[in-house]
């Protein structure tokens, strides 16, 4: 894994829908990882993390900034949706 892996994906990632659909198609984060080890795009969230910021230092316009922005507010979604719930009830609707 490592931060050339993440600012590749962030370029393919900006560019290629059918990666974003895939990866939008996961329903683990699993799923995720090998959609991405298939593409040799592996990498860390401290990866993803340096790699968006240096991105991001090198925009010249506002717009790629915005776009950049927006991609990786995708990225933490996807995510977030995909991340086991842990709850402190003792029902098992989130136990399954």
């Amino acid at each position: 894994m490592t931060i050339g892996n993440a600012l590749n994906f962030i370029k393919r990632g900006l560019e290629d829908s059918d990666l974003r659909g895939r990866l939008n198609a996961a329903t683990s984060l699993l799923e995720i990882d090998q959609v991405l080890a298939e593409e040799d795009l592996l990498f860390s969230a401290y990866d993803f993390d340096e790699a968006f910021h240096h991105q991001l230092t090198q925009c010249q316009e506002m717009e790629a900034a915005e776009q950049l922005k927006e991609f990786k507010l995708w990225w933490d979604l996807l995510f977030r949706t995909l991340e086991p719930v842990a709850c402190e009830t003792q029902c098992s609707g989130c136990r399954a």
